[in-house]
């Protein structure tokens, strides 16, 4: 029933939203390329509407400069959304990276942090099965990070799904007959991928994983990392990318120097998204490791957290929820 009525508000929103319109229709002329890997591949999307969200102002004061967008009272007439859980809306993304493209905003305005709701997140994953959920931390590609969303896209669209399942570079960390964690192997941005079938024992198993991260790397808001996750086979999968920083020096350069390379969700997982046909055919696969590896953890740091991860204890008691306040 809620695929269903998701499916109807798409339908309706291209029919009446006439920006999201136009903007899913020029999703039929954007340009798709690969460069493979050994054991894995990149997939390189050239779409220009996507300008926007990768060259965003997200300083404060650009922020307190303009109205928020995902604010209901500043949405444009036209676009409507989908009641969920008493303080979400989805959305049809009127950016689309996918056909299909939902953003997720709180009701209220409240800033970018994952504190209290991942167990919200794995509810939308299990009630959306055919979707993958993504969240970017607030220094880690939101655009707008003062105002608290997850998004969501049609599954098997992001390389990181299908390489999660690849035993050549999958590496095992801990295992138990309800839940596992590993890591991919030589895959160019350290990801750490936590599995479970039980709500309770993966929200304990993501907790403790995002406090080592906290603790072996700076941070301000909260450890800067981006989520990916499913529900599939009966159990949950996901992804957690952690990050030293959002975009590399080209960003910042001028002239041939210059790409805009600014990684949320889809990039860490597999889709660069370029919204400049110079950089479209400008990557390969000795910028693009150059690129990651300079919004990636340290490698000294990776070795930390894996080693720490090998000692996770999930089913000591859980602490009381903190609930976001909305």
């Amino acid at each position: 029933m809620k695929n269903q009525a998701l499916q109807q508000l798409y339908i309706r929103q291209l029919q009446e939203f006439e920006l999201a319109r136009q903007n899913y229709e020029g999703l039929k002329q954007v340009q798709v390329r690969e460069i493979p890997w050994e054991h894995f591949h990149l997939r390189i999307q050239y779409n220009p509407a996507r300008m926007i969200s990768t060259n965003a102002k997200t300083d404060r004061q650009s922020l307190e400069s303009r109205p928020c967008f995902l604010c209901a009272s500043h949405m444009p007439t036209a676009q409507k959304g989908l009641p969920y859980l008493d303080r979400y809306h989805l959305f049809v993304n009127p950016y689309p990276i996918f056909e299909r493209h939902f953003t997720i905003p709180s009701d209220r305005h409240l800033p970018q942090r994952l504190e209290g709701r991942l167990k919200d997140f794995l509810a939308l994953s299990f009630d959306f099965p055919e979707f993958t959920l993504f969240y970017n931390g607030p220094r880690c590609g939101a655009s707008a990070p003062d105002h608290f969303h997850f998004q969501m896209a049609p599954r098997h669209h992001m390389p990181l799904e299908e390489d999660v399942e690849n035993d050549s570079i999958r590496h095992p960390l801990l295992r138990d007959d309800y839940y596992s964690i590993f890591t991919l192997t030589d895959y160019l941005r350290p990801v750490i991928v936590l599995r479970a079938s039980d709500a309770l024992i993966l929200t304990e198993l993501f907790r403790q994983t995002q406090q080592i991260i906290g603790q072996t790397i700076p941070f301000e808001e909260e450890p800067m990392i981006n989520l990916l996750g499913w529900f599939d086979n009966c159990q949950w999968t996901v992804c957690i990318f952690p990050r030293r920083t959002l975009r590399p020096w080209q960003f910042h350069a001028d002239g041939a120097e210059k790409v805009l390379f600014s990684p949320g969700c889809v990039d860490m997982a597999g889709l660069i998204i370029a919204p400049r046909e110079e950089d479209f055919y400008k990557y390969s696969t000795e910028l693009l490791t150059d690129l990651f590896a300079q919004v990636s953890i340290a490698p000294t740091d990776w070795d930390i957290i894996q080693q720490r991860l090998k000692h996770l204890v999930p089913f000591q008691p859980l602490p009381e929820a903190t609930e976001p306040h909305d």
